[in-house]
């Protein structure tokens, strides 16, 4: 378990996602994950640990990735961070070990050697109302803390560099789901391939 303060005031505290911690997760994203973004609500961030090229991240897939999921996190197969102000989750970091993410799908070209002890920063999500508070940096630096705990060699996120061009707005919780590249850049995080819409960032541990 990690803090960090939030605003001078209340403390943003990071605990690694547990079994005992499964309502807390369910209790988020069923109710405040994508709330400004209904078109994932059915998500539950399994999108990379399934195999299989189709996804379908809408309500209508919902109770069967929420199944999944659940399974998954009570049998203690699952990791990631959760991040609590005054004990209600405001955000997710799918942390993993690289090797965990059987569907790495565009972002399998950051694997050059299978056999890396590497961690991955996947995906994030930050509760509407908890958002450019400091929530994405304490859980990039909880999951660093985490991969040490695992004895890895490095950490590594994919955050977009170059967005797909649209005609409206983008969705934050769509924009922002890999991280900013400036808060792996202001966490120790350097570029270690820039490719055409998302660098790969790295850091020693």
């Amino acid at each position: 378990m990690s803090t960090n303060t939030l605003m001078g005031a209340a403390e943003i505290v990071v605990r690694r996602l547990k079994p005992e911690l499964l309502d807390d997760y369910l209790r988020f994203f069923d109710k405040d994950a994508f709330t400004d973004f209904p078109y994932w609500s059915g998500c539950y961030c399994g999108f990379y640990e399934t195999s299989g090229e189709e996804w379908d991240a809408t309500a209508k897939a919902g109770p069967a990735h929420r199944a999944a999921k659940a399974e998954r996190i009570s049998s203690g197969k699952a990791l990631g961070l959760l991040a609590y102000v005054d004990d209600k989750v405001v955000g997710w970091c799918n942390a993993q070990l690289r090797s965990n993410f059987v569907n790495m799908r565009r972002y399998s070209v950051a694997i050059n050697n299978p056999d890396e002890r590497v961690g991955s920063i996947m995906c994030f999500l930050v509760a509407p109302n908890y958002r450019r508070i400091g929530v994405c940096t304490a859980l990039v630096n909880a999951a660093c803390e985490m991969f040490r705990s695992l004895s890895l060699e490095a950490a590594e996120g994919y955050p977009t560099t170059s967005p797909a061009k649209s005609s409206w707005e983008v969705p934050w919780a769509e924009e922002n789901y890999k991280g900013p590249l400036s808060i792996f850049l202001n966490n120790g995080f350097k570029i270690h391939r820039q490719l055409e819409r998302f660098a790969i960032v790295r850091k020693q541990l």
